[in-house]
């Protein structure tokens, strides 16, 4: 029998196991070594719980929590509007196809679209193959790159070099 994805909005009684996902999911994206703290994981779903603009789902497959996903609603200046902000999705490698991160995705396209967003949009790493494959046949490619500065680098180091532009010299004659 094959187990329908169940996606819903974690609970404090999730936090050993959502640690345990974000764990996998900061090491599979370079991230810190350290794991996440099941204290740190009951944090983030007690804010998502009591902040409307952030919303973390959980994607329940064959009774375990197997996946999240962490979205924000933002303003949208170009609309008027709002849109959402897929900021994290992760499904464990031994779930994946199985349907769950496009049932996370699913699920946030109707969450938001009974809150009126213009769009919802992700980022992805241009390596994952797998997941970009997934992504194409559900959504659009954006018509933007994505960019970014890495503060814990500047907080070292000062102002990044990319950032320091050369003074403007005026000429005395």
């Amino acid at each position: 029998m094959v187990s329908v994805p169940t996606i819903r909005a974690l609970s404090a009684a999730d936090a050993p196991r959502l640690a345990d996902l974000a764990t996998a999911y900061r090491r599979a994206m370079g991230g810190p070594a350290e794991a996440m703290t099941p204290g740190q994981a009951a944090a983030l779903i007690e804010r998502a719980l009591h902040a409307p603009d952030l919303l973390l789902l959980g994607a329940d497959c064959g009774g375990a929590l197997a996946g999240f996903a962490l979205a924000f609603e933002l303003p949208e200046i170009i609309s008027g509007g709002r849109a959402g902000q897929i900021d994290d999705l992760f499904v464990m490698p031994e779930a994946r196809g199985s349907g769950l991160a496009r049932a996370l995705i699913r699920q946030l396209t109707e969450i938001g679209t009974a809150r009126g967003w213009t769009h919802l949009r992700w980022l992805v790493p241009q390596e994952n193959a797998t997941a970009i494959h997934l992504y194409r046949s559900i959504a659009d490619p954006a018509p933007w790159d994505s960019f970014r500065i890495d503060l814990s680098r500047c907080a070292d180091e000062g102002p990044s070099a990319r950032n320091r532009r050369p003074a403007a010299s005026v000429e005395k004659r």
